[in-house]
This record gives C-alpha cells, structure tokens and sequence, in this order.
C-alpha cells in the first residue's frame, strides 16, 4: 500500500462494499475526497481511517500505519543537497516520506497534485524563488493549510520575516541539521515530537 490516496474502487475492495456505494458517501459528504485534474476521485488514507472508525468498520493495519506517515516535499533547486537531507531525514525518523522537487514551478505544481502535509521551502531558487511559492500556497484554499517551512543559506531577520508575513510557519538556516527540521515539524504540529532518550 504505497500510496496515501485510495481510488473509489480501491476503498470498495477494502471495506467490501460497490465503488457505487462510495460514491454515494463521497457525495453526501461522509468521505472527504478530490478530483484528480482528469475528473477522478481520490480519498486520501488518513481521511478513509478516520470514516471507518466513525462508522465502527474494521481498520486494516497496513491502511492505518500507511496513514500516521507524513509527507515532507523538499524544494530546493541545489541537487546533491536535496538527496542527501532526503536520505537523512528518512534515516532519522521513519514516518517521513520524503519527496524532492529541484525547481520552484515543479514544486508548486506537486504541491498542488499531491498535497503534502509540510513542504520544505529554499528561499532562493532560479525562476520563481521561494517567497512567491509561499505566497501562492498559502493564497490558494486547497493548499493554504499545508505547513511550509522557509530554508536558505544567506537567511537574514528581514528574509525570515517576509516569509513569515507569506504564511511560513519556520524557518531555517542552512546548513540544515535534521534535529531541527524534525523539530519545526513537531512545532508546527506535523509531526509528534518523540521523547528524548
């Protein structure tokens, strides 16, 4: 179960009812659900959890383990950078699933598509640079509860404060320690701070 949105016909098969019956739940407003670009349904996994402990169903382990993950997107345009924090921050804390973008458009247009729960944000990439992401995340309805935490290497009082004037909930400077990303994920309540060993 790799994916943390589920197809009307995926949710039929695992609570054993018709995809028609979902539907019907999706257009009364019981599943939360969105419409792919092409018009197709998809009912994220946490929301399909929580539908099916309201309504006393048996919760499969693989869809409610697949449900506690959080999705981290990581924008940065330095490449070499991106794989190595990915590479650490999966090492760190195993309910990440980290995702990587190396330009601001494409970064955008995941977060758009995929909705993660935090993006990651570098503060100066080619193109678009980080602050406009941040703005126009946080302007759109469908994405404007997505967490999203600033990062740069040339940080400064007035650059943090743009961001946070954007709707950054963080922000970072690099170079990144993963004690501190996974710390501004816990602050922003993405994820639950574990207690020191």
């Amino acid at each position: 179960m790799k994916s943390r949105f589920f197809t009307s016909h995926e949710v039929a098969a695992l609570v054993q009812v018709s995809p028609s019956a979902v539907l019907r739940w999706i257009d009364q407003g019981l599943l939360p659900a969105f419409r792919t670009p092409g018009g197709h349904r998809r009912i994220p996994a946490a929301e399909l959890v929580e539908f099916l402990r309201s309504h006393q169903m048996p919760v499969p382990r693989e869809l409610a383990q697949q449900a506690s993950r959080v999705r981290l997107l990581v924008v940065d345009d330095e490449v070499r950078y991106l794989q190595s924090l990915a590479t650490l921050l999966g090492l760190a804390d195993a309910r990440l699933e980290v995702d990587l973008c190396d330009n601001s458009v494409s970064g955008l247009l995941k977060v758009g598509l995929t909705r993660p729960d935090a993006v990651l944000l570098d503060a100066y990439m080619p193109g678009m640079d980080g602050l406009e992401v941040c703005r126009r995340v946080k302007s759109a309805e469908e994405t404007a509860h997505i967490a999203l935490i600033a990062m740069s290497g040339r940080a400064s009082d007035e650059l943090e404060d743009a961001f946070r004037s954007a709707g950054a909930s963080a922000f970072l400077r690099k170079p990144l320690d993963v004690a501190r990303v996974l710390k501004a994920l816990a602050d922003v309540g993405v994820i639950h701070a574990r207690p020191p060993r």
